[in-house]
C-alpha cells in the first residue's frame, strides 16, 4: 500500500486539485517546460521529491535519488526508508 501511495503522490501535481491537501503531490510540473536550465531542474528535483514523500508519517527518509530528464519527461528513481523497511520507487512524470 505505501509503495502505490508513493506512486500515486508522485504522478499527483500539488495545488491542482481540490480533493487532496496542500501537502499531498508534487510539483514537478513547474520544471517541466519551463526555461531553467539542466543543472537547476537537476537540483530542484530531489528537494521536490523529498517535500512530496516525507509527508507521510511512514516514510523517515528519501535516499539514492537519481532524476532525468529527457524532453518533456521527468524520471525520478529513488529509496524510501519507512517503517516497514526500504522501498524502491521509480516514477515518470
Amino acid at each position: 500500500a505505501l509503495k502505490v501511495w508513493i506512486w500515486r503522490a508522485l504522478r499527483t501535481p500539488r495545488f491542482k486539485y481540490e480533493i487532496y491537501t496542500w501537502a499531498y503531490g508534487s510539483e514537478f510540473e513547474s520544471l517541466l517546460g519551463q526555461a531553467y536550465n539542466d543543472s537547476v531542474k537537476t537540483a530542484e528535483a530531489p528537494r521536490y521529491l523529498r517535500e512530496c514523500l516525507l509527508v507521510n508519517p511512514y516514510i523517515k527518509q528519501v535516499k539514492d535519488i537519481s532524476v532525468s530528464f529527457e524532453a518533456a519527461r521527468l524520471t525520478v528513481k529513488g529509496t524510501a526508508v519507512t517503517i516497514y523497511g526500504e522501498v524502491d520507487f521509480n516514477a515518470i512524470v
